[in-house]
């Protein structure tokens, strides 16, 4: 899908606290089957009609290849069926569920990273308004870590690491004294940096292949045992991200911050980037 320029703001939508760049953000292309579906949601959503364009773009979600305009569109759609006064019972986190979609697949997008934090503000707003706390998941010390680059550059730093210790070990078995001792700083700093970064990679590598991402889609849950006992405890609010794991039956397995439990399949949402 090749990217239609974006007009530029021509109002903000200001109800509920949402600022969201409406006719501005609308993106239009594509023409087969899928297609034909992103642009009558693009066009139903200029037009408006929120909930056909929300109905086309959903269609085109299942049927066509994920790309950044049209998750964006249609996360502008729920938005807009929010400033309507019109919501729905979990559109705040489908349209979070988009916006984090769109990021995925175009992380520099700013209009979507600003989207999403308006979003997740008006989530708090209305859980603060029902009396509740907004609630911030922290993450463990291993995602924590391994979150702070991609497995692939996890990668590329061990085997950067590797080069440099059989570089190291190399230059100690050389004759001249200058280069036996720059091979003896080299061996033990490379080993050390390969030893860091190899487990960096193989838990990154641990969970992409073992976790999928996914938004919470309605006013909150809270986590159950694999019967589905309830464990009390905070419930995991609309729009928060969590990490899927395995479904069995009608639940699935959910990570959100230091919590693990289960939850209702139809109570997330699966990002999809492929």
């Amino acid at each position: 899908m090749a990217r239609a320029g974006r007009p530029r703001v021509a109002r903000l939508l200001t109800a509920f606290g949402l600022a969201c760049a409406a006719a501005g953000i609308i993106s239009t292309s594509r023409a087969d089957v899928p297609e034909t579906l992103f642009r009558e949601g693009t066009n139903a959503l200029s037009e408006g009609k929120y909930e056909a364009a929300i109905r086309h773009l959903e269609a085109y979600a299942d049927r066509g290849a994920p790309h950044p305009d049209a998750s964006f569109n249609r996360g502008l759609a729920y938005v807009m069926r929010v400033r309507a006064g019109a919501e729905r019972p979990g559109d705040l986190g489908r349209a979070a569920a988009a916006f984090e979609e769109t990021l995925m697949l175009r992380p520099s997008d700013r209009e979507a990273e600003h989207a999403l934090d308006l979003v997740h503000a008006e989530v708090a707003r209305q859980r603060a308004r029902r009396g509740k706390d907004g609630i911030t998941a922290r993450p463990t010390l291993d995602r924590l870590v391994v979150s702070l680059a991609t497995e692939r550059a996890w990668g590329v730093g061990a085997a950067v690491a590797s080069a440099l210790l059989a570089l190291g070990l190399a230059l100690r078995r050389l004759r001249r004294r200058g280069v036996q001792i720059a091979g003896r700083v080299l061996s033990p700093t490379a080993a050390f940096a390969l030893l860091l970064l190899m487990p960096l990679t193989l838990g990154a590598r641990h969970i992409r292949q073992t976790s999928r991402p996914g938004v919470v889609v309605v006013p909150e849950v809270y986590l159950s045992d694999e019967a589905g006992v309830s464990q009390g405890g905070e419930a995991i609010p609309e729009a928060a991200r969590v990490e899927l794991g395995e479904q069995r039956g009608r639940l699935i397995a959910v990570r959100w911050g230091s919590f693990q439990g289960w939850i209702p399949r139809g109570a997330v949402r699966l990002l999809r980037t492929r």
